[in-house]
């Protein structure tokens, strides 16, 4: 099967008029379609040699786009599964000595990607790394229904009418966070491991969850994202998606 690190379009195509410039930025690897918007707003964005404060002003391939005086070059998509082992950070910041994803992938990895969302230092499992905004946004954004699959294991007993009351939600951050589902998966008496789908994206959503109903979660390990799984991927393993697993998960999305 052919892997998705090597097409060279991304999820979208440009109109005939253009495309937004946040997009085109985020088409380029360069960030997040939010974290483009800041980059235009900040001011370090050039179209034509002159700033373009406006992350809907339409570029079309006549346009010179350049950030912090770096012309932005068309890039091949790139889409990759980690297996994020405890103890490793989500981090960019160079400062930061402990061990980070970006380790990883040097060696490994052609060119720039940045994470699909966050794992904390703490929990482990399966994490996407792109350079295709379009994708990370559609992989991230609760209004596109991708929903994340958690496995936790929890100090204490959780029983029927505990799961029960825990699927009605809570509020974090301001956010409803509602599980899609919530059961079981090995019991024992102290420590038994529950499965929790979920697709909010608070930050630790799942520690807090539990929290709020006097849970300790001792380990967590995200095993799904959409129908993608961690199946063959050692921890610490990196290997790029194949075009029908890309495909797949976004035909999953809510457009």
């Amino acid at each position: 099967m052919a892997a998705a690190g090597t097409p060279s379009k991304g999820i979208s195509e440009e109109s005939p008029k253009g495309v937004r410039l946040n997009r085109f930025l985020a088409e380029q690897g360069l960030g997040s379609r939010r974290a483009c918007d800041s980059m235009v707003l900040e001011g370090s964005v050039e179209v034509d040699g002159k700033p373009m404060l406006e992350p809907g002003f339409r570029v079309t391939p006549e346009h010179r786009v350049s950030v912090d005086g770096e012309p932005v070059k068309k890039v091949r998509r790139l889409y990759y599964v980690f297996h994020k082992p405890t103890g490793v950070l989500c981090t960019e910041s160079p400062r930061e000595k402990r061990p980070k994803v970006s380790d990883f992938l040097e060696a490994m990895v052609p060119g720039r990607v940045f994470m699909v969302g966050r794992l904390d230092e703490d929990s482990s499992g399966l994490l996407l790394l792109t350079n295709d905004g379009d994708f990370s946004e559609l992989m991230t954004h609760p209004r596109h229904g991708i929903w994340k699959t958690y496995e936790a294991l929890v100090a204490g007993v959780v029983d029927a009418a505990m799961l029960k009351k825990m699927k009605g939600g809570v509020y974090l951050d301001g956010k409803k966070v509602v599980p899609k589902k919530m059961r079981v998966v090995r019991k024992t008496r102290n420590t038994p491991r529950v499965e929790v789908v979920l697709g909010e994206g608070v930050n630790r959503e799942v520690r807090r969850l539990f929290a709020r109903f006097g849970f300790k979660v001792k380990r967590l390990t995200r095993v799904r994202v959409g129908n993608l799984g961690l199946k063959g991927l050692r921890k610490g393993g990196l290997r790029p998606l194949t075009l029908e697993e890309r495909d797949s998960l976004v035909s999953l999305a809510r457009k």
